[in-house]
């Protein structure tokens, strides 16, 4: 039995020489800094690019997860992505004042594989609690606030399978 797929790949592997080629012409074009030929060089890159992934997925669907046969083909085998799973919670919740009335500035330990994070402020550790906007960093500022009330913040990871526990609460008194 061969080992060979049968079908011809696509795109057909007479076209990548010539996207090399055309590649290799940009860049070299391209190291007088000029604006078209710097446009073209990224065009070449990304046509270059697009051909390669194409056959990335030729190669990956017909190799039937053949390691040997996937070698042979000139790509380097990866690892499949697997699911994280849940997230921890944020750690080492700190939140100061920024010298501006009304606000403060919440800081935490990054989560590995975070996609954003949810903060929630509250004028008791009990609650009820506030949802302030997601954010991406772990520096957030929470204005909005009234001056002379102590604030509890809380914030949670939120990663592909779903949001961790809550992180703190930490507090302080607006100014």
């Amino acid at each position: 039995m061969s080992r060979i797929p049968s079908l011809t790949p696509l795109p057909a592997l007479t076209v990548v020489p010539t996207a090399v080629n055309a590649l290799e012409t940009a860049v070299h074009e391209a190291l007088d800094g000029g604006k078209i030929a710097i446009a073209t060089r990224n065009a070449a890159r990304a046509e270059m690019l697009s051909l390669l992934r194409q056959l990335a997925a030729y190669v990956t669907a017909n190799c039937n997860a053949d390691l040997v046969l996937l070698l042979s083909s000139g790509f380097e085998p990866v690892k499949a992505p697997s699911p994280v799973g849940m997230l921890p919670a944020p750690e080492n919740l700190r939140v100061s004042l920024t010298g501006i009335s009304g606000q403060l500035q919440l800081r935490f330990d990054r989560v590995t594989n975070a996609m954003n994070y949810s903060v929630q402020t509250a004028q008791n550790p009990d609650g009820p609690w506030d949802d302030q906007e997601l954010s991406t960093s772990t520096r957030v500022l929470i204005t909005d606030l009234t001056p002379g009330k102590v604030y509890w913040v809380r914030a949670q990871a939120n990663g592909s399978a779903g949001p961790s526990g809550w992180g703190g609460p930490a507090n302080a008194m607006v100014v």
